[in-house]
């Protein structure tokens, strides 16, 4: 079950040489390419859709001694296979546990879902998280991806949830572990009345809670909330004290005939035959059919990091991320609005901070990525034809600095795109916006196997070179690179 398996053929920039620009685009080929997933792809899950996956899943289910008890388990592992096919040697990034669980469930009333259940997550709890969309989601657990609320976590991060449903509302509270190694003040072996610091691995804490109530048949509550421990300083002057961050999420969403949204990365993988998880069920539509759905998510979180401007002193640093989404069908039409706006501090809220393990310098000014996206599909049920177009702008998120160079005042801003992408402005430059579109075919071949074909175009005019001074000879100079790209490819897969 869940299995994806692509084939995909093409070049995501045709416009330049490959070399030219950065990131590099190499000429037509096969294989799908981060370039192909423009920021408003698939903001609901981690993957864009084009991975190669497969997992093993052996579940088991069956009712327990008590009565009103069930017993259920699952070993869920995920094949990576593009990792695999990498000839990198490095299993861990190809083969690995994905949310393996034992369950306990106690059914209290009529309805077979209403009860208390307590699920053990004894390898990894990356499923068990907060927030619900899953592109500003938090507290995971997915170091591979750099995405785990634990820094420099060792190994994977156990725990457990319990959960009491009803069928207006659910409550559920849990926590999960992690060996991060950090600072620790012993006894010196020499001399007893001395201590010393060594670098360990000790047990860190997550604390997970929050609750979910449905106010009316189409209007819907979440709220949740969280502290999780990150180990301790390895700054001189702040050493061993604690690093750790707190916060809360709430969404309220107004639906009528759609079902609440939940990534599938949030999911439990079962094989219940009385309960069938149907994970790629084709988009259902109607003629007559008016439904849609609105929601809007708010994430607040502090951080306690040390202060930059203050010697052996710390500081909690606040950071938030909200979205705005709106789906609406009619007839075979699907158009989906989607608004995101997170400031710096949330974008790199796993580090934790821009600055590692430290708060912004209070001179320093920031920017949040604020960006807006549209998305329209038409439906020919006959054909089993698709076309879409969608398009987006993005302001991306900044950190800037202003200085004296030569007695002449100026400014250097650093463009964040996420975690890890980041990019410098030539002097006294700020940010540009960010332009992307696409027009799409997907032609369905059958239930689990369909033809996408597709033209993309992207403007980031906020992209920089590092480049000979021409008047220097010697010097490097950092210049604009080319904005535009435009790309276009096909790809064959299947899900089952």
């Amino acid at each position: 079950m869940d299995t994806r398996l692509s084939w995909t053929f093409g070049d995501d920039d045709f416009l330049h040489p490959t070399g030219e620009l950065i990131p590099l685009s190499p000429t037509w080929s096969v294989g799908d390419r981060p370039q192909y997933r423009l920021f408003f792809d698939a903001l609901n899950s981690r993957y864009a859709g084009r991975e190669n996956l497969a997992h093993l899943v052996m579940y088991k289910k069956m009712p327990g001694f008590i009565p009103h008890l069930t017993t259920e388990a699952a070993i869920v592992l995920r094949f990576d296979l593009d990792q695999l096919a990498a000839n990198t040697g490095n299993l861990n990034q190809a083969i690995y546990d994905t949310g393996s669980y034992l369950r306990l469930f106690y059914n209290t009333g009529n309805d077979p879902h209403e009860g208390i259940s307590a699920t053990f997550f004894p390898l990894d709890t990356d499923r068990f998280r907060l927030g619900y969309l899953y592109d500003i989601s938090w507290g995971g657990t997915a170091s591979y991806i750099n995405q785990s609320i634990f820094p420099s976590i060792q190994g994977s991060s156990p725990g457990l949830k319990v959960q009491y449903d009803q069928k207006k509302f659910y409550v559920f509270g849990g926590f999960k572990t992690a060996q991060i190694v950090q600072p620790q003040l012993v006894l010196s072996p020499g001399n007893q009345s001395d201590t010393e610091t060594v670098d360990v691995a000790d047990t860190n804490f997550g604390f997970l809670g929050g609750a979910g109530y449905d106010a009316l048949d189409n209007l819907r509550f979440d709220v949740g909330g969280g502290y999780f421990q990150q180990g301790r300083f390895n700054l001189p002057d702040v050493r061993g004290q604690r690093v750790f961050t707190y916060g809360a999420s709430a969404r309220a969403l107004v639906h009528k005939d759609m079902p609440v949204p939940q990534s599938i990365d949030f999911t439990l993988y079962r094989n219940d035959p009385m309960a069938p998880m149907i994970l790629f069920a084709p988009e259902k539509y109607r003629a007559d059919e008016l439904a849609w759905s609105v929601s809007l998510e708010g994430d607040v979180l502090e951080q306690h990091l040390k202060d930059f401007d203050v010697v052996g002193g710390t500081k909690d640093q606040a950071a938030w991320a909200t979205a705005l989404q709106a789906v609406v069908k009619y007839g075979y039409t699907r158009i989906s609005l989607t608004g995101i706006a997170r400031d710096l501090n949330y974008v790199v809220r796993n580090v934790p901070g821009f600055i590692p393990f430290q708060t912004l310098p209070n001179n320093a000014q920031t920017q949040p990525e604020i960006f807006g996206s549209l998305a329209a599909t038409y439906a020919f049920p006959d054909l089993h034809l698709t076309p879409g177009i969608a398009g987006g702008v993005q302001l991306p998120a900044t950190f800037q600095s202003e200085f004296t160079e030569g007695g002449v005042a100026a400014s250097r801003t650093i463009v964040v795109r996420q975690q890890g992408d980041e990019s410098i402005l030539p002097y006294d430059q700020g940010r540009l916006p960010i332009f992307q579109g696409r027009i799409s075919l997907r032609w369905d071949l059958s239930q689990i196997m369909s033809m996408t074909a597709w033209l993309q175009y992207v403007r980031d005019p906020n992209g920089t070179l590092v480049v000979v001074d021409p008047t220097e000879g010697t010097a490097s100079l950092r210049v604009p690179q080319p904005a535009d790209r435009l790309g276009a490819a096909v790809s064959l897969q299947a899900r089952f």
